[in-house]
């Protein structure tokens, strides 16, 4: 069993994935395919996989996407993936482990760090009732009618 911290490591792998102009959406629900497998087996060294199983959390329909997704998050760095080449045994993957911590930062200060770096939204949501359209506006007049009587 690793020792994986489940929020760090995902944040660390998010600003990867926002930071490399390579990943497309496939990649991105592949890895969360595997991770959520990967977590729900308590972080264990290595996996064995059912590329059906995998498929259908990813989404997937086509085994080409599947092994050209695998093959790309392999090849990047990602994760290490072992096929198998026999139907009876499954291949088995083996996930990177990022957000680590090296050296006298902790992962509170790696945390503080990534949360600091989150640009602010340039506009605030307003709620729907406060948009002044036909139905709002009878609503808002028939509530100070109802109010005053």
């Amino acid at each position: 069993m690793e020792k994986v911290n489940y929020i760090i490591h995902l944040n660390a792998v998010f600003e990867r994935f926002n930071n490399d102009e390579r990943i497309k959406q496939g990649h991105i629900t592949l890895y969360l395919a595997f991770f959520q497998k990967w977590n729900r087996e308590f972080f264990k060294k290595t996996l064995n996989i059912n590329r059906e199983f995998i498929m259908e959390k990813a989404k997937f329909k086509s085994k080409t996407t599947y092994h050209n997704y695998l093959k790309d998050l392999n090849d990047w760095g990602y994760l290490n993936y072992f096929p198998s080449f026999h139907p009876a045994r499954g291949s088995k993957v083996r996930m990177s482990i990022f957000g680590t911590t090296s050296g006298t930062t902790s992962g509170t200060q790696a945390y503080q760090k990534m949360a600091n770096s989150v640009p602010e939204p340039g506009q605030n949501l307003v709620p729907s009732y406060k948009h002044k359209t036909k139905e709002n506006l009878n609503k808002q007049a028939s509530q100070k009618m109802n109010w005053l009587f």
